[in-house]
C-alpha cells in the first residue's frame, strides 16, 4: 500500500486540468507544511541550523510567493464576467482568515491556559484576542482578489498592471507602519502595512505585486486562439527579473532585502524571477514524468491547497498542546512534518469524495431535468 493513497476518481479530474500550476501548488503546500512545523515545534538549534536556514529562506520565501502569484495567474486567466463571482470568492476568503484564527490559534491558547499548560506569562505577548486578529495568507488573498478583480474590470491593458504593481511595490517603504489614532481602523489597516510584530503575514505592501503581476503574466502564457499554454515566457521573463532584481538589489542591499515578509523593490522583481524559473521548471518535469506517482500526488495536494492549509495550521495548532512550543530537536521535528502532512492527505481524502458526489449527483440531477424537458418537447 502506498504511502499516501490517492483514489481513482480524482485522477480523471486531474487530468482535465492545468498539471503544471497544480503541482507547483502542491509542491508549495509541502513547503508550507515543513516551514509552519520548523517554526512552532523545532528548537533554536533546528530553525536557526543549516537545515532550518534553507527550509525557511531557500525554499519557505519563493513558495510564499508562487503561491499568491499563481493566485494572481488564474484571475487573469477567468473573464470579467466572472467579476461577482471573484468577489464573493475573495470575501470567503477573508473571513476564512479569521475562522481558521479561531480553530488553530484563539482556542487551543485559552484551552492550555484554562488547563494550566501554560499561563498568560509564558505566551506573552500573545493572547487568544492577537491570535485572532493575525493577518495571513487568507487575509491578503481576499484582499488581493478584490484589488485584482477591480482592477483587471476598469483595464484590460497588461501595461496599466505591471504600472500598478511597480506603484506598489515602490511605494512599500513610504507606507509601511504609517498607523493612525484609531485602533479599530488600525486592525484592519495592518493588513496593508503591517509586519510580523503588529500579527501581519503577508501585508498588501508589497506582496500585492505578486497576484497583479501574475495576473499581468497570464496574457504571456496563454495566447489567443493557442490550445496550450506556452510556458518557455516563464524561462525568458524569469532570466530577465532575475537579473534586473539581482542588480536592483545590489545598488542598496538594506533598502531591498528588509525581511523575508517586508521586500524591497529588487527582491520582489528578484523572487517574481525566481518564481517564473521554477514555474518552467516544473512544466519540464510534469512534461516528462505526468503520470507517475509524485506528479499526480503533487497535483492532488494542489487541487485541494485551500483544504490541506486549513488542516495543516489546525493540526499544527493544536499539537501544540501535546508537544509544546519549539521544543523539539531535529528528529522529532523532521518525525512531526511527516506525520503532519500524512494528517493532512487522509483527512482531506473525505472531503475529495463530497466534492466528486456532489458533482455527481448535480449531473445526474441535470440529465433527469433536461429529460423531462425533452419529453415534455415532444408531448407537446
Amino acid at each position: 500500500m502506498k504511502l499516501f493513497f490517492i483514489p481513482e476518481n480524482a485522477k480523471p479530474l486531474l487530468a482535465r486540468r492545468e498539471t503544471t500550476f497544480d503541482v507547483a501548488k502542491g509542491l508549495a503546500v509541502l513547503l508550507m507544511v515543513m516551514i509552519h512545523v520548523l517554526d512552532f515545534y523545532g528548537l533554536p538549534e533546528v530553525r536557526f541550523g543549516i537545515f532550518g536556514t534553507v527550509v525557511k529562506f531557500a525554499l519557505g520565501w519563493p513558495a510564499a510567493s508562487m503561491f499568491v502569484f499563481i493566485m494572481g495567474i488564474f484571475v487573469g486567466f477567468s473573464g470579467t464576467e466572472r467579476f461577482g463571482v471573484e468577489i464573493k470568492r475573495a470575501l470567503m476568503l477573508f473571513a476564512l482568515g479569521y475562522a481558521l484564527n479561531l480553530l488553530r490559534g484563539t482556542v487551543p491558547m485559552w484551552l492550555s491556559i484554562q488547563l494550566g499548560l501554560v499561563t498568560y506569562d509564558d505566551v506573552a505577548p500573545h493572547t487568544p484576542l492577537t491570535e485572532f486578529l493575525i493577518g495571513d495568507v487568507f487575509q491578503f488573498a481576499g484582499i488581493a482578489l478584490i484589488i485584482c478583480a477591480v482592477l483587471k474590470k476598469l483595464s484590460d491593458q497588461v501595461l496599466v498592471w505591471i504600472a500598478f504593481a511597480l506603484v506598489v511595490t515602490f511605494s512599500s517603504h513610504f507606507v509601511w507602519d504609517k498607523y493612525t489614532t484609531s485602533t479599530i481602523f488600525n486592525e484592519f489597516w495592518k493588513l496593508f502595512i503591517g509586519d510580523e510584530d503588529a500579527g501581519t503575514m503577508f501585508p498588501i505592501f508589497p506582496w500585492l505585486a505578486y497576484p497583479v503581476v501574475g495576473m499581468a503574466f497570464s496574457r504571456f502564457v496563454k495566447q489567443p486562439h493557442a490550445a496550450t499554454l506556452d510556458f518557455l515566457w516563464c524561462l525568458k521573463l524569469g532570466v530577465v527579473c532575475v537579473m534586473l532584481g539581482v542588480a536592483l538589489t545590489l545598488t542598496n542591499p538594506d533598502y531591498h532585502i528588509v525581511t523575508n515578509l517586508r521586500s524591497g523593490p529588487g527582491i520582489v522583481v528578484l523572487m517574481t524571477g525566481i518564481v517564473l524559473l521554477f514555474l518552467y521548471g516544473i512544466h519540464l518535469i510534469v512534461s516528462r514524468f505526468q503520470h507517475t506517482s509524485v506528479v499526480t500526488l503533487l497535483a492532488f495536494w494542489g487541487k485541494y491547497v485551500t483544504a490541506l492549509y486549513v488542516v495543516q495550521w489546525v493540526l499544527i495548532g493544536w499539537g501544540l498542546m501535546l508537544v509544546g512550543l519549539q521544543q523539539l530537536p531535529m528528529l522529532p521535528t523532521l518525525l512531526a512534518m511527516a506525520i503532519v502532512l500524512l494528517l493532512c492527505h487522509y483527512l482531506v481524502l473525505p472531503w475529495h469524495q463530497y466534492s466528486v458526489g456532489n458533482k455527481d449527483n448535480n449531473r445526474v440531477s441535470q440529465s433527469v431535468v433536461e429529460g423531462q424537458n425533452g419529453t415534455v418537447a415532444s408531448n407537446t
